[in-house]
């Protein structure tokens, strides 16, 4: 160990390791190193184990921290007999090398989220009777120290009365309506799915006139010098082949070239037309360039040598904002097949919004960098408008991209990683559950399966009657008072699994999924963690039996059924019902828990055997 380090301690063993690659738990506490630590940094960057040698370095893993507190630390013993170890500290210059990887079978704390939605969302509601049933389509421009945000809203449901309001913001979170909205209405069409930019000192709006009827609707142009005056409406963009069936979304950008670059979309397809002065445009003959999904709302962005859309996609029957990229505006890949946004906040679902018509969208993107930060303002549930952030300029999250959350986990329209938790609300989960899919597990040799889990939402569908300027979703959320967290242990396919869920705190159940039928749910006991609370889990699987502790306590077991049993390719995964859940730490420690008695020696100075320095641990 270098020298760097200037003290250690000795931790025992009670009985050694029987195996290779065992995982221990230390638990640091003010009784051994003092209040608080004495001479440990007061983040714990400093700490670092050595095996029994003092110079071979072990990877580690911190779960909780507090010098003032109890501390909880993850240590992976890699040689069997290992009957003693040391922890070092005393480095004021070191760096934190806890690292979940280097411990665990599977590792996952999903700090390797992109977005972060603003926790005081939405950010912009419907207040005025012209816009009652609608806000949408937000386009935002930061200049002169302000942002400025267009809007369309809608007074029913039928496409009509769309009409351009416009608002403002010191921050880009507290939105001021202009007191003369709507600043744009035609009495005899349409002004929906509006996209404004700004370019050479004039302002530039597009807008479809489609109406939800059976005309196809057009693309028309008007400009302004102020924002909020406009004049000069001209037809741009007319339907003139088969799949262009209604024109919904057009999403505008002017490239460093000058050229104007435009994706529309129409009933699921996207369309790829180009100008050079925005007036007079060509379709590309190849049209559609994007297809395969129903989606639209294209937000479109360049960086580099890259065009990004942002864009709303269907799957399972509800909207979520997605992400591709194009060297060309032709040749369009998307960017992993996971959602960027995804419902992890009540208020995308309609919930607690009396206002709200639809109950499963997301959708409307709209990009905006200042400040050395992105922030996507986007639709939910089709009235109020939020937004999310990105830490770093639209280079960094080009970067970025190429390395998208969830890589551990199964292609999933249902997740996000969010403030470095999972989260989940979709109830599709329920037989369809997210699972991670870079290690399997063996029932024969046991494994241990350890999380945190929290419900900090609920709720629950009921129909809707559908009117022609009124209701558009045929269910509406509501809150409810819903904690189905639904952790699976046993995951073969969506085909075969099995689970615990909790019905209530009273209730644990045990079932199985078999070919699209659940058998008998079995209680296995009370587990006390309906709530909104975060609580530890536990679950030890181990031949047929499954073993479930919460927050320390047992709750209770089941034997697996014999299309269960004796595999080795068994995954663990999660889902959710009626609930909006967050997961967090997720681990997998093959053969099972090792639980000695641990015995923290006192405090000496660090033996330097050849000063090897010890920054982190061997690759695994």
């Amino acid at each position: 160990m270098s020298s760097d380090w200037k003290y250690q301690r000795t931790v025992t063993l009670d009985p050694a390791t029987s195996r290779p690659d065992s995982t221990v738990l230390v638990v640091l506490s003010t009784d051994t190193m003092g209040n608080p630590y004495e001479l440990v940094k007061a983040d714990g960057s400093d700490l670092r184990f050595t095996g029994p040698d003092g110079r071979t370095p072990l990877g580690y893993w911190i779960e909780s921290w507090s010098h003032t507190g109890q501390s909880k630390i993850w240590v992976k013993l890699p040689q069997p007999a290992t009957g003693k170890f040391h922890i070092h500290y005393g480095n004021p210059r070191a760096v934190s090398a806890s690292d979940g990887e280097s411990v665990f079978d599977f590792f996952d704390d999903f700090r390797d989220g992109i977005w972060t939605k603003y926790p005081g969302n939405p950010v912009i509601t419907s207040t005025e009777p012209w816009e009652a049933c609608v806000i949408c389509e937000p386009s935002v421009i930061h200049e002169d120290g302000l942002s400025k945000m267009w809007f369309m809203g809608c007074r029913t449901g039928a496409g009509r009365n769309a009409a351009l309001g416009y608002a403002t913001s010191d921050d880009g979170l507290a939105w001021t309506k202009h007191r003369g909205n709507p600043i744009l209405q035609d009495p005899k069409d349409a002004i929906i799915r509006t996209s404004v930019l700004k370019h050479q000192g004039t302002y530039y709006l597009f807008a479809s006139d489609y109406q939800w009827n059976d005309a196809a609707g057009v693309i028309n142009r008007w400009t302004s010098k102020d924002g909020l005056h406009w004049t000069g409406k001209t037809a741009v963009l007319r339907p003139t082949e088969a799949w262009e069936s209604h024109y919904h979304n057009v999403g505008v950008l002017v490239d460093e070239h000058g050229t104007w670059q435009m994706l529309y979309t129409t009933d699921g397809p996207f369309g790829y037309a180009y100008s050079q002065d925005g007036l007079h445009w060509t379709k590309y003959e190849g049209n559609p360039v994007i297809r395969g999904f129903y989606g639209g709302d294209p937000g479109l962005v360049k960086v580099g040598d890259r065009y990004y859309a942002w864009h709303s996609r269907g799957e399972n029957g509800h909207l979520r904002i997605y992400c591709s990229w194009s060297p060309d505006m032709i040749h369009w890949k998307g960017i992993y097949n996971d959602p960027q946004i995804g419902y992890t906040q009540p208020w995308e679902r309609g919930i607690g919004r009396p206002e709200v018509h639809w109950d499963r969208h997301l959708t409307d993107a709209e990009l905006v960098e200042h400040e050395g930060k992105v922030r996507m303002y986007y639709q939910g549930a089709q009235t109020p408008i939020g937004v999310a952030e990105f830490e770093g300029t639209f280079a960094e999250l080009a970067a970025r991209l190429e390395r998208p959350p969830l890589e551990k986990w199964a292609e999933s329209h249902s997740g996000c990683v969010e403030s470095g938790e999972l989260k989940i609300s979709d109830d599709e989960t329920d037989t369809d559950p997210i699972c991670q899919r870079t290690a399997l597990f063996s029932d024969r040799e046991k494994y241990l399966l350890q999380f945190r889990a929290r419900c900090y939402a609920g709720y629950r569908q009921e129909p809707a009657r559908v009117e022609k300027e009124g209701w558009a979703s045929e269910t509406k959320c509501y809150a409810a008072s819903v904690y189905r967290a639904q952790p699976v242990m046993r995951y073969v396919d969506n085909r075969t699994f099995a689970r615990f869920r909790m019905k209530d705190n009273d209730t644990t159940y045990y079932e199985e999924y078999h070919d699209g039928v659940w058998t008998q749910p079995a209680d296995i006991g009370p587990n006390g963690a309906c709530d909104t609370d975060w609580h530890e889990w536990r679950i030890v699987v181990d031949g047929e039996d499954n073993h479930l502790y919460i927050d320390g306590r047992y709750v209770g077991a089941h034997k697996s059924s014999p299309a269960l049993l004796n595999r080795n390719d068994l995954r663990i995964g999660f889902s959710t019902y009626g609930t909006f859940a967050a997961f967090d730490d997720v681990r997998v420690t093959r053969h099972g828990p090792y639980e000695p008695k641990i015995e923290i020696g006192p405090q000496e100075a660090s033996s330097h055997p050849r000063a090897t320095e010890a920054t982190r641990p061997p690759p695994r």
